[in-house]
């Protein structure tokens, strides 16, 4: 433990909680950015606890943060209360142009800005581990969420350099240096780090369900180990007209339908377990076209590479039918945790060791686009956007029914 000389803290973003100043005791559990069970949660705290939150709050004694901020005030058995740009950012309530908590959308919520955290670099001395807790005081030299630090750990430091994140969700996000880019299809503004007086901004979308319909199609005993899915795509031609909608947590952009649902289409008496998986396979690669080309749509900045990390980037044939599909090389690294090599760097620079980064990660591969590599995909990929355009306007039409 003597040998480390800093910590870096990665999180997943937009997670919060509240809890007692005094106590460090947590008025309720985290709600989570995407688990739509968190509209109920929030129901419940609305109603079950806002009484003890708001007397908290009136007597100056609640704290309101993210899980970095949370992992802080443990670590630093509560000495420390902080969160960085990276995170805030990420939570609704800050204004990216005027670097602080927006003081519009925290009233309008109801939330006094005196329990949100102070906003540091994302590169800074947040304080020390408690010695108890290893044996040594190690420094806490960075916070950084997740994606933001996916970003920096794919060494994407140029206007234009792209990261495309397949984990638990597809996170697209491009460098736009210091310019903040807002659009009204789906890609928002973010702030990728801040260093001293460098602040880099992100502008990026998502679509929630990747990593998660993999792990649901496991469970339904379609394959035993998610590497046996490339193997069982690869095997047939293309899947016989088999389409599936990955939308357990509804539709983001460019469609953005919370409440759509996940279905197959196309089924047949002949449709076996390879059909079900190349489609679900294939329905990533169409996702992460249609965030590609929404972006090039909205965000009037050239492509300079584009490098994938994430879990599911293993998998071959999802690599590969993106490449196709967007018509691009897609680089993928040696070191798929790109968020904890983000949270490595950026820790080393607070504590002095410049330049290390700044070495191109080593890449493992590289995938070349191939021009129609499999004659029904560009069928395929217009069929599945029809069963897109049908369950968007069929909920839409319930849903306008059930309003009457």
């Amino acid at each position: 433990m003597n040998q480390i000389v800093g910590l870096g803290i990665s999180t997943q973003r937009a997670t919060f909680i509240t809890w007692n100043k005094k106590t460090g005791n947590h008025f309720h559990n985290f709600i989570s950015w995407q688990d739509l069970r968190a509209v109920e949660l929030i129901k419940s705290w609305n109603n079950s606890l806002i009484m003890k939150v708001q007397k908290a709050i009136e007597e100056d004694n609640c704290c309101f943060g993210t899980i970095d901020t949370w992992l802080l005030h443990k670590l630093t058995k509560g000495s420390v209360f902080a969160t960085d740009f990276s995170n805030a950012s990420a939570t609704g309530l800050f204004d990216p142009f005027k670097m602080c908590w927006n003081r519009l959308l925290t009233s309008m919520l109801s939330i006094p800005l005196f329990i949100l955290p102070p906003v540091r670099d994302t590169s800074h001395n947040f304080g020390s581990v408690d010695e108890e807790l290893f044996g040594v005081p190690i420094p806490i030299a960075a916070l950084v969420a997740d994606q933001q630090s996916a970003m920096f750990g794919e060494c994407c430091f140029h206007i234009g350099d792209v990261k495309l994140t397949m984990g638990t969700g597809t996170f697209l996000d491009i460098n736009t240096g210091n310019s903040l880019q807002h659009t009204i299809g789906g890609f928002y503004p973010l702030i990728g780090w801040k260093i001293g007086q460098e602040v880099v901004c992100l502008a990026e979308s998502n679509a929630g369900d990747t990593g998660t319909i993999i792990k649901w199609a496991q469970e339904l005993d379609l394959f035993t180990d998610a590497a046996e899915t490339e193997k069982m795509a690869k095997s047939l031609e293309d899947s016989e007209g088999v389409c599936f909608v990955p939308s357990f947590s509804g539709l983001q952009a460019p469609l953005n339908d919370p409440c759509a649902c996940a279905s197959f289409m196309g089924l047949k008496a002949s449709t076996n377990k390879y059909h079900l998986v190349r489609a679900i396979l294939e329905s990533i690669a169409f996702r992460n076209k249609q965030l590609y080309e929404l972006m090039q749509k909205e965000i009037h900045i050239p492509v300079t590479k584009v490098r994938a990390d994430g879990g599911v980037c293993k998998n071959n044939f999802v690599m590969q039918m993106t490449s196709d599909l967007i018509n691009v090389n897609i680089e993928r690294p040696i070191n798929l945790d790109m968020s904890c090599l983000g949270a490595a760097f950026l820790a080393g620079l607070a504590v002095g060791m410049c330049g290390f980064y700044k070495s191109e990660n080593c890449l493992e591969s590289c995938f070349l686009p191939v021009a129609f590599p499999f004659p029904n995909h560009r069928i395929i990929e217009q069929v599945w956007k029809t069963l897109v355009f049908i369950k968007l306007h069929t909920h839409m039409h319930i849903t306008h029914k059930i309003l009457l």
